[in-house]
């Protein structure tokens, strides 16, 4: 609560100061038309919200974590890298004159997969893993399942697919006001609660979270000792979240940017990763799902494959706005859809 209420104030306090300083360095939006958007109205807006946010939560896990816990270090220490990339895709952007010259996709891409594959080593290894036991490190965990699919070093590749699917999913998803902060509060939300619970003897072994079998036969449980303090970070970024949804619904008078997209997916990636809990993130995580599960039949089935459009727009917003919904109204059902997938997120804790 205090990790939560440290970062929500952090974000009110400093979001006026934040965007004069942004737009006086002339980091702000230019977009081009596209999709049925009004995006006259968003010239202007400053970018790299997405940077206060991640301060924010810093701030907050600095004041209210165990700094030395390696499942923080590792996940603040995604968001930071994910940031970084992020903030040079929304520098080229401003400086190029319009939202499209950013950075290459190929560019984005390899910077995900070298973290992936950071990630799914340190995981993997026994002398750098924050998990204990090598069955659960490298098992892949499906909620209707008392125990892991054993992938062994084969973690390391899922890991790498998992990294770049969820920080280009946040990435894809954030193409209206509000519309992306509003999720990752959702995933946060259900991932800080399977933080707590992983950790707790009693609750870990009760719901069978992370349990194996021994050689022997034996249904044994794992709890991951000291990952509650990913509740802690979770907190944070429903706090910053929500402060900066004040600013950031329409009209937004600050966006994100690449900054905060690509950081918030690298950071609860991470998070998911070290839970062991990849498919309640894609639950949790549905409406984010939809958004890349979209542009990719678009861009590599549809104009790559058949040579045609499947769909009217990509993403999944773009499509709802091209059949003349409007942006508020889209945005909202959109909410309600990714506050469904959360719910069913969490109902998935009584199926093993």
């Amino acid at each position: 609560m205090w990790a939560a209420g440290t970062a929500f104030a952090l974000v009110l306090l400093l979001a006026p100061r934040f965007k004069k300083r942004v737009r006086r360095w002339g980091l702000v939006d230019k977009p081009k038309p596209h999709g049925g958007l009004n995006v006259l109205t968003k010239a202007g807006v400053p970018l790299m919200g997405g940077a206060l946010i991640l301060f924010s939560v810093a701030a907050a896990a600095f004041v209210w974590c165990r700094v030395t816990s390696s499942y923080v270090l590792i996940a603040t220490g995604a968001g930071v890298y994910f940031a970084v990339v992020g903030a040079f895709d929304d520098i080229v952007k401003a400086r190029g004159g319009h939202s499209d010259a950013g950075l290459s996709r190929g560019t984005k891409y390899v910077a995900q997969i070298v973290f992936g594959l950071a990630l799914g080593l340190l995981l993997f290894l026994p002398q750098t893993s924050p998990i204990r036991e090598r069955v659960v490190a490298g098992s892949l965990y499906l909620p209707f399942s008392r125990t892991g699919l054993c992938l062994g070093l084969g973690i390391v590749p899922f890991v790498i697919f998992f990294i770049v699917f969820a920080s280009n999913a946040v990435n894809l998803t954030d193409g209206m006001d509000g519309l992306a902060i509003v999720p990752v509060i959702f995933v946060a939300i259900v991932l800080g609660l399977f933080a707590y619970l992983s950790s707790n003897v009693n609750y870990s072994e009760y719901l069978h979270l992370n349990s194996y079998v021994a050689p022997d036969g034996i249904l044994k449980y794992h709890t991951l000792r000291g990952a509650g303090e990913l509740t802690v970070l979770c907190a944070a970024v429903v706090g910053s979240g929500t402060a900066f949804l004040w600013h950031n619904a329409h009209p937004a008078s600050i966006f994100m940017g690449d900054t905060g997209s690509l950081a918030l997916g690298g950071m609860l990636g991470a998070i998911a990763v070290l839970l062991r809990q990849e498919a309640i993130f894609f639950i949790a995580g549905g409406l984010l799902v939809a958004e890349l599960g979209s542009s990719f039949i678009q861009d590599y089935i549809g104009l790559r494959l058949l040579g045609r459009r499947i769909l009217p727009r990509a993403p999944l917003h773009l499509t709802l706005l091209h059949h003349g919904t409007g942006e508020g109204k889209v945005t909202v059902r959109l909410w309600i859809v990714a506050a469904m997938c959360a719910l069913a997120a969490l109902a998935t804790l009584r199926l093993r």
